[in-house]
């Protein structure tokens, strides 16, 4: 994303609280995210990125201090070299655990409580038994929270083939992992929050489309992140083992066009309006849950009700094949 695209979405940040910077790609590898921080955060948001951490050295962790970074999540893919460099070719894990030293020693240095320090942990069926011991790696590394992720995007078949969930029944072992580190996080008092193994289908995802929009690196503007790879036309995409190719969802361009007319725009409130009406459904099935359903039998009704519901109000085309969609 060019700087001057950055700005055109800067005009914008009065009207929202956070702002996430990344997509597909590694966001330090940017000569301009300084700037683009420092935009973010003159305009009053929070600013917050994901990152490998190969490069936060020593001066950019200086800066990026200095330039009140919120929060900055360092991903992993194991609690060792060998099993984390087989997943990440060409990343050394163990100068990653000191990039990330680094930064929480400066922070104790100059009393800055900022960025809060995440660490993610990519589930494989090949690293998830490291996943206790990486509780133990961020004990001393001033880790605030451990974000143990889903493989949630998967393209070909040995992608698909790594991942831990289930659209069925997911594997005990892999659920006593989880467990086992989620007991250790809170004996050592870290934060831990591990993704279901499970599919099951919510009303609207994370992903949020009534709340949250992704800008693309050319400016498109979208719902979210995986309906707009940087890809041309179709989107390939393996959802409970069958091959899909879903369209990208594009309502418009930053560059050329008024971001509020995007967003009020005839096309993109119709997709909004699909969730509105699934939120709207589960709302009030929660709300007839807490008054008036003292037995089990009009609780097992009402979620009857509430299947049949959905089903009358399905997910919009590219989402009913996300994992996303299924509390992935």
């Amino acid at each position: 994303m060019t700087i001057n695209t950055y700005k055109k979405i800067c005009q914008y940040f009065h009207l929202v609280q956070n702002v996430h910077i990344q997509g597909w790609g590694e966001p330090m590898l940017h000569p301009e995210l300084r700037d683009m921080i420092q935009l973010a955060k003159n305009a009053g948001c929070r600013v917050s990125l994901t990152t490998n951490g190969v490069l936060l050295t020593q001066k950019y962790s200086e800066e990026i201090i200095k330039d009140g970074l919120d929060s900055i999540t360092i991903s992993i893919a194991g609690a060792t070299q060998r099993t984390h460099g087989r997943i990440r070719r060409g990343s050394h894990l163990g100068k990653i655990i000191e990039n990330i030293h680094t930064v929480s020693n400066l922070k104790e240095q100059t009393g800055s409580k900022t960025p809060k320090l995440i660490l993610s942990f990519l589930m494989t069926k090949s690293n998830i038994k490291e996943l206790p011991e990486v509780v133990h790696l961020a004990k001393g590394l001033g880790i605030h929270d451990i974000v143990a992720a889903n493989l949630d995007y998967t393209q070909t078949k040995a992608q698909d083939d790594l991942k831990v969930f289930s659209c069925n029944r997911a594997d005990s072992e892999f659920k006593k992992y989880i467990e086992v580190a989620d007991k250790l996080a809170e004996t050592m008092k870290i934060s831990f929050h591990s993704y279901p193994l499970e599919t099951e289908e919510v009303a609207v995802c994370e992903m949020d489309p009534l709340r949250i929009v992704f800008f693309s690196h050319d400016g498109g503007i979208s719902p979210c992140v995986y309906l707009n790879l940087p890809k041309d036309g179709e989107i390939p995409r393996i959802f409970c083992g069958k091959h899909y190719s879903v369209k990208q969802m594009c309502f418009g361009n930053i560059k050329g066009q008024d971001f509020m007319e995007v967003w009020n725009s005839t096309a993109y409130r119709r997709f909004r309006s699909l969730y509105q009406n699934r939120l709207y459904i589960m709302q009030r099935f929660y709300s007839d849950a807490v008054f008036g359903m003292s037995s089990p039998y009009a609780l097992d009704e009402a979620e009857n009700a509430l299947k049949r519901q959905m089903k009358e109000h399905p997910l919009p085309q590219g989402c009913h094949v996300c994992y996303k969609a299924y509390n992935i």
